[in-house]
């Protein structure tokens, strides 16, 4: 049986996307407990204004066999998961300014992002969707900091 295939286009954000996935519902050659298919996604972006362009390649294992998951579903479940992992990254680095940390020792850096992603996710879970502003505004008011989370 030959691989299926579904591909997706783009055009935000000053940038053309074309993302590709290629399933293999073949167990051949993979061990790899209770695998449903294998995965290859191909994204191919281009800069509208500067005409450069880049090939990223992820590949992926997934539980869901192919009755349950076209490769359309898997290419949107692929997609999904980077918008979030983009988007908490996205607040960390520049609300928080984590890459320009200095703790570098020991179990301090861990700890550091795992209080900015508790910070992150309170503020989420009381309906905040603007981090930053919420961060500042916080910042500010210990009292109100104490209030918000219950104290």
């Amino acid at each position: 049986m030959p691989p299926l295939s579904a591909e997706t286009i783009d055009v935000a954000h000053g940038r053309f996307e074309r993302r590709k996935i290629i399933v293999a519902t073949q167990k051949t050659g993979i061990d790899f407990p209770h695998l449903g298919q294998a995965f290859l996604v191909q994204r191919v972006t281009v800069d509208l204004k500067s005409g450069e362009s880049r090939d990223d390649y992820a590949f992926g294992l997934t539980s869901l066999t192919q009755d349950r998951a076209t490769p359309e579903q898997l290419l949107g479940i692929a997609r999904g998961h980077w918008e979030i992992e983009n988007c908490n990254r996205h607040v960390r680095d520049t609300t928080f300014h984590e890459d320009h940390s200095q703790v570098r020792t020991q179990n301090g850096p861990h700890m550091m992002a795992t209080l900015r992603v508790l910070a992150m996710s309170i503020l989420r879970l009381t309906g905040v969707k603007n981090i930053a502003k919420a961060g500042r505004h916080f910042a500010a008011s210990a009292r109100e900091t104490l209030r918000q989370i219950g104290f």
